[in-house]
């Protein structure tokens, strides 16, 4: 395409659909093991539900029956790979700070003494350490890792995740000498039934506990929808879920220097693969599908702009 193209997105014309992470709930009113219920939503729907945010907690709660007030399986499951990750949700860490010996497999939580970091049981209690910005605060009040977390995203942003030796240090400076105190790192041997690579958690208090044979992850209606640890052999009504294609529309606005018929079919789909183009430089997900949306008869667009021509002999468009 020769002309000079400027693509303006406003509100309707242009529409697009994607198989993209969109989730739909149903709550599932039979009583089955874990690996009962994986089946059952693989067979009817896509898996077990697979929780992202605070957001989808509160649409899980909202999709079981309001007269059922017990527990139900959600897709979390033990995994074979046990990975070092962050309370604030980032998945991995390239800057560690053992002291001598660690990390033994004591635990699954992380706590910092004089800047040296050590590994013990998520319900020790501890004093923390939250973070808000760029500023740490001490909290002197011991609770275990996962109360701590709690506290820390209730009333500031989370518990610390520590990057590099500068922050490491800022993290001792605001900690007690002496003690040992939580902050946002942890063990995670947790993965989701579709594979889903997030590591959102949302632990009911003391949990996850570290019982013999309890791999399996449930959500309480009552507790807020905190999750616990249980044996998947337990009987619990089940969340599946369905992805559900998104389709949005927009409106563009086009203009072009130079001699083009902007209902032109061939120009049409340059612009298309343009935006397309742009869609992938954003990360939009490669098999997102765009069209022209139109009844039949009509055209693409319709000129409402003035067209004047110029002394140079080019076609300018003023509003």
């Amino acid at each position: 395409m020769d002309e000079s193209l400027f693509v303006l997105f406003l509100l309707s014309g242009l529409s697009w659909s994607s198989s993209a992470i969109s989730r739909r709930y149903h709550y599932i009113n039979l009583q089955m093991s874990w690996s009962d219920a994986q089946s059952y939503c693989r067979g009817n729907f896509t898996d077990l539900a697979t929780v992202d945010t605070m957001d989808d907690v509160n649409r899980l709660i909202h999709s079981v029956d309001a007269g059922y007030s017990g527990s139900v399986w959600i897709g979390l499951k033990s995994g074979t790979e046990k990975r070092w990750s962050w309370s604030n949700g980032e998945n991995s860490s390239q800057y560690f700070n053992w002291d001598s010996g660690m990390p033994n497999d004591d635990g699954y939580c992380v706590a910092t003494s004089s800047g040296r970091w050590t590994d013990m049981a998520c319900s020790y209690k501890r004093y923390f350490v939250c973070y808000k910005n760029t500023t740490y605060y001490m909290i002197q009040s011991a609770r275990s890792w996962t109360d701590a977390q709690s506290y820390c995203r209730q009333n500031y942003t989370d518990l610390p995740t520590i990057h590099s030796s500068a922050e490491n240090d800022q993290l001792n400076a605001t900690a007690l000498k002496r003690y040992y105190i939580w902050f946002g790192l942890y063990r995670d041997p947790w993965e989701w039934s579709d594979q889903w690579d997030v590591r959102f958690r949302y632990w009911a208090s003391g949990q996850p506990n570290q019982g013999v044979g309890s791999d399996c992850v449930s959500m309480s209606t009552t507790d807020s929808g905190k999750w616990s640890r249980e044996s998947c052999d337990v009987l619990h009504p089940f969340i599946c879920y369905a992805e559900e294609k998104r389709k949005q529309i927009v409106r563009l606005k086009v203009s072009c220097a130079g001699h083009c018929s902007l209902n032109n079919p061939s120009l049409q789909t340059a612009i298309l693969n343009q935006i397309t183009e742009k869609f992938k430089s954003m990360g939009l997900e490669s098999d997102t599908k765009i069209k022209w949306r139109k009844e039949k008869g009509e055209k693409v667009f319709e000129l409402e702009n003035s067209i004047v021509k110029s002394s140079d002999n080019t076609c300018k468009v003023h509003p």
